[in-house]
This record gives C-alpha cells, structure tokens and sequence, in this order.
C-alpha cells in the first residue's frame, strides 16, 4: 500500500494512491478531479482531455478528463464555474484523501472523500456538495466520470411479459439531439448501451431511472462498474432520472445524479458511489449483442451484491 506525491498530465501536486491492485491518482492543483483508475501499472480507465475549453462569463471552463462533482441543474455559465486553482487535500490513513475545493465563482463549495479498500479494486467516493449562496437553492450532487472510448452499460428493471405486469417501471429522458436510430445506441430487453465512436462527432445522450443500484462501462476486457443507491421515493432530475450517459466522438460521460432537493444556505447534499474494476471479461468483442454481453458480465456484477 502506497500514498505518493507526482507530477500527472502536467499537473503538480497529484497524489497517487496504490493497493497493489489498482492505482488511483487526484490532483490538488485544480479540481477537485479525480485524474486516473485503473489497473497497478496498467491502462486509465479514464479519459483526459487537457487541451478542451469553455468561455465562460466566469472564466475558462477545463474538462480536464477523469472523474469531477458538478452540479445540476446545467445551467451556463453557473455550472460551468472554473475550478482550475489549487484545492485544499487532506489524508486519511494510507489510502484515504479529502479533496475540497472552496466556494466557486456560482457559490458551490466541492468536497470529496475517496478511500481505496487495502486490497482488490474498491473505491469509496462520498462527494458533497454545499450551498454557500445567500438564498435557497433547488440543486442535486452530480459526479459525472469522463471514461475511455468504450461501451456504457445501464440496466434496465428486469424484463416481465405483457401479461404477467403492465405497470409503467421506470422513466427514461431523452435530450433533443437524442437519436435513438444512432447505431451507437442498442436498446435492449436487459440494458441500455451506447458505445463512443471516434468517427461520429455528433452529440447522443440518455437518461434513466436506474433501479438496480449499479452501472458500467466496458473498454476492451476491462469492466468499471459504479455502484449507487437508488431511493425509491426521492425526486431525481431531468423528469426523474438518476443515471445518465453523453457521448460525442471518443468523448463519454457516464453520470450520476443524487436526489433534487432545495438547500438552504451553508446546507448540503451527499452522493456516494463505489468503484470496481473487472479484468479479463470474456466479451470477445461481442458488444452489440445484449445476450453475449450479459453473459460475460453477470458474473463480475452478481459478486457486489
């Protein structure tokens, strides 16, 4: 087990965590933002993108890559407020870090806690969002994971005939540019699947109210899952979804949004997600295929539950 201070994708003051297993690096020069996860030694499951940037009235907006906490709702240039100076970070233990980040430019204060399990892939993110504006604020903690080129994976409720159930089970929101013809997109009875293409730059994106409490996204033989709580009576955004995936070119956003809620002054919200990482899932490249993708998946998920 291992805590050290490096230099990452140009940015001083990184700290990389180590179980043997995985390795996970954050910055404390910007963010906070979650820089690399992955395998000891081995590929980023996360994308970087530092030379991107978005004008904003607040100033220049990086998406950097890897993992940040936003707030929804997504309003420019509110949510868009920069975060490129240092961060305040403090240890816990060998394989524990606090990133926080002062009240931004939109009155957002942004801390998250990560703590890396001494062995095998785990990772646990509590993320908090506080209000520091004057007035009460209709908000939700939204931690959005930039990932590699690759295929998102979102479950639906389990599939019953006509018959045997009829009721409505969950929402799914679509944005105006959704195209749901996209040969990214396989929609099927057991997931949701939209893959990144280089070769495709226009913009896809979906939402849904995810019930079974996990997510993934495929690269390669490597499965990241993200696993989350779904409160069956809180009111999510975006017409009541808590899990949502962008994509644009090699571009890919996998989301999740806690429950909306309106926050006093100095009050807070909370998101919690846990990080696992799967080698070697014997998918032999057979992604649009929704039966051969569960059946080199199911394995890997039914061990976290």
């Amino acid at each position: 087990m291992s805590m050290e201070t490096l230099t990452y994708m140009g940015l001083p003051g990184c700290i990389k965590l180590s179980n043997g297993s995985v390795d996970l690096i954050a910055t404390t020069a910007v963010g906070p933002r979650i820089l690399f996860y992955g395998p000891r030694n081995g590929k980023n499951l996360l994308a970087l993108f530092p030379e991107n940037a978005t004008e904003t009235a607040l100033g220049s907006w990086k998406p950097y890559g890897g993992h940040r906490l936003w707030v929804w709702p997504e309003l420019f240039p509110a949510t868009y407020a920069p975060d490129n100076d240092p961060i305040a970070h403090e240890p816990d233990g060998e394989l524990g870090l606090t990133l926080r980040q002062p009240a931004d430019k939109a009155g957002m204060e942004k801390q998250i806690r990560i703590t890396l399990d001494a062995a095998g892939s785990h990772v646990l993110l509590e993320q908090t969002v506080t209000s520091r504006n004057l007035w009460p604020v209709d908000i939700a903690a939204w931690a959005i994971s930039v990932v590699a080129c690759g295929t998102a994976i979102v479950p639906r409720v389990p599939f019953r005939s006509h018959d045997d159930y009829v009721t409505v089970t969950q929402p799914l929101a679509l944005c105006a540019f959704t195209d749901l013809q996209d040969p990214r997109f396989t929609l099927g009875s057991r997931y949701l699947l939209l893959r990144a293409d280089p070769a495709r730059t226009d913009s896809q994106k979906f939402g849904l109210r995810n019930k079974q409490d996990w997510c993934a996204h495929l690269v390669d033989d490597s499965l990241f899952v993200k696993r989350f709580a779904h409160e069956e009576e809180a009111a999510y955004p975006d017409y009541g979804v808590n899990n949502e995936v962008y994509v644009a070119g090699s571009y890919m956003e996998v989301e999740l949004l806690g429950p909306r809620r309106t926050v006093a002054p100095g009050e807070s919200l909370t998101l919690v997600e846990h990080w696992h990482l799967f080698g070697n899932v014997p998918v032999s490249g057979a992604v649009r295929d929704e039966e051969a993708l569960h059946q080199a998946i199911a394995g890997s998920i039914a061990t976290l539950f």
